[in-house]
C-alpha cells in the first residue's frame, strides 16, 4: 500500500506559484521534481541499504528520517560486504561483484586521494611532475632529492616506495586525468589493477612502509590517513591544493551530466570556471580528481526500491551527505538522478484550472 504525506512547509506556496494550468505546456523537469518532493512517497516493506564503511552513519540517518516519515516503510542499514543488500551505495566498479542492478545512479561526490605510509609524515607535499616520476619508477625513494624542494622543512626518510598494485578504477581515472592536466604529460596507472575488493578501506590504509596509495578521500578521512597535498607550481607554496572541503567544493561546481534514456553519465569539465559555493565567500583552487559514487538498485526491479531511492535523492536527504565525508551531488545531477529512479512510481501532474 502506498500513500503520500505532504509536508506542509512554506515550499508549498512556491509550488502554487509554480503550478500551471490546463492549457500551458509540459511541467519542466526541475519543476516537476520540485513538486514531488512536497510529498514523502511510502511504500510498506524494508529495504536493506549498504554503505562504504566511510559513511556508514548515513544509513541509520536516512532510517530515521523514513521512519518519522513513513508509517509503513522502512530502511535497514546492512555492512558494508553485504551481496544481497536491495539497495548498494559504492564505487562503480566494486558494484557488479555484490548486484546486478536494474538501474544504477549517481548519489554523491567523492575525490580520488594520493595517501602515504611514513612513519612520523602525516602530509607530504608532491607536484604533478614528481608524481608522475615516482609512478613510472625515476623516482623511487623518499629520499630523492628531487623531491626536496617541496619538502624542505622536514627532510623526508630513507625508504624506497612501494606503490600500490590495486585502486579503484573511478580514482585511477579521477587522479589521472587532473595530473596529467596540471603536468602536461600523462600520469600512465595501466600497470595498477582494476580493485575487485569489496571496500575501499584498505587502500586508505597502506600496510607497507613506504607504501604510496590511491584512496578516496572520503576512506582516508575516515581512516585519518596521511594524504599528499598537490603542488601544481613546484617549489610554490602558495600554490598547494588540498582535498579539502572547499577545494572539492569549488571542483563539484565544474561537473556536467548526460543523460540518455536510464544512462546518466557525469564528468568534469575544467574548461568551466569554478564558482564559490553558497556561504563561501571566494573561489578556491579546485581539487578536481573527483568522481560521483554510484546507487545501484540491487535485484528484482520493484517499485519499493524505487521509491527508497527517490526518499535517498530527496534534497533534504540529500542534505544530510554534507556532514559526511562524501559531497552531495549538483542540483542538475541530482535531478538527473531522480528521473531515472522514479519510472513506474506516480508523478506529480501540474494543477489543472478552467482557463486556456
Amino acid at each position: 500500500m502506498r500513500k503520500a504525506t505532504t509536508i506542509k512547509t512554506a515550499a508549498l506556496a512556491v509550488f502554487v506559484s509554480l503550478s500551471l494550468t490546463a492549457c500551458d505546456p509540459p511541467m519542466p523537469q526541475e519543476l516537476l521534481v520540485a513538486q514531488a518532493e512536497l510529498e514523502i512517497l511510502c511504500e510498506e516493506g524494508d529495504t536493506t541499504v549498504s554503505l562504504p564503511e566511510a559513511i556508514s552513519d548515513l544509513g541509520f540517518s536516512w532510517a530515521d528520517a523514513v521512519a518519522v516519515g513513513c508509517e509503513s516503510m522502512s530502511l535497514t542499514p546492512v555492512e558494508e560486504f553485504a551481496t544481497d543488500a536491495g539497495i548498494l551505495l559504492s564505487e562503480q566498479s566494486l558494484i557488479a561483484s555484490r548486484c546486478t542492478p536494474f538501474a544504477t545512479v549517481p548519489i554523491a561526490i567523492d575525490a580520488a586521494v594520493l595517501v602515504t605510509n611514513i612513519p612520523g609524515y602525516f602530509e607530504i607535499y608532491l607536484s604533478p611532475d614528481q608524481i608522475i616520476d615516482i609512478f613510472n619508477g625515476t623516482i623511487t625513494n623518499w629520499a630523492d632529492p628531487a623531491l626536496v624542494v617541496n619538502n624542505e622543512e622536514y627532510p623526508m626518510p630513507d625508504l624506497p616506495i612501494v606503490l600500490p598494485t590495486e585502486a579503484t578504477a573511478s580514482s585511477k581515472q579521477a587522479l589521472s586525468d587532473w595530473i596529467s592536466r596540471l603536468a602536461g604529460e600523462p600520469l600512465d596507472l595501466s600497470a595498477i589493477a582494476d580493485s575487485a575488493e569489496f571496500s575501499e578501506s584498505v587502500f586508505a590504509m597502506p600496510f607497507e612502509v613506504g607504501a604510496i596509495s590511491i584512496a578516496s578521500v572520503s576512506a582516508a578521512t575516515f581512516a585519518g590517513s596521511s594524504i599528499v597535498a598537490i603542488v601544481p607550481t613546484s617549489g610554490d607554496p602558495d600554490s598547494m591544493i588540498r582535498a579539502d572541503y572547499e577545494a572539492i567544493l569549488s571542483a563539484k561546481t565544474q561537473l556536467v551530466s548526460n543523460l540518455e534514456g536510464e544512462l546518466l553519465t557525469v564528468s568534469l569539465d575544467p574548461s568551466i570556471e569554478p564558482t564559490a559555493e553558497e556561504g563561501l565567500t571566494e573561489v578556491v583552487a579546485p581539487y578536481q580528481a573527483i568522481y560521483a559514487v554510484k546507487m545501484a538498485l540491487c535485484g528484482e526491479d520493484t517499485t519499493l526500491k524505487r521509491t527508497a531511492a527517490r526518499f535517498m535523492l530527496r534534497q533534504d536527504s540529500q542534505g544530510v551527505i554534507a556532514a559526511s565525508a562524501m559531497m552531495p551531488l549538483t542540483e542538475e545531477i541530482r535531478i538527473a538522478a531522480i528521473q531515472i529512479v522514479m519510472v513506474g512510481l506516480p508523478t506529480p501532474t501540474p494543477v489543472a484550472t478552467d482557463e486556456g
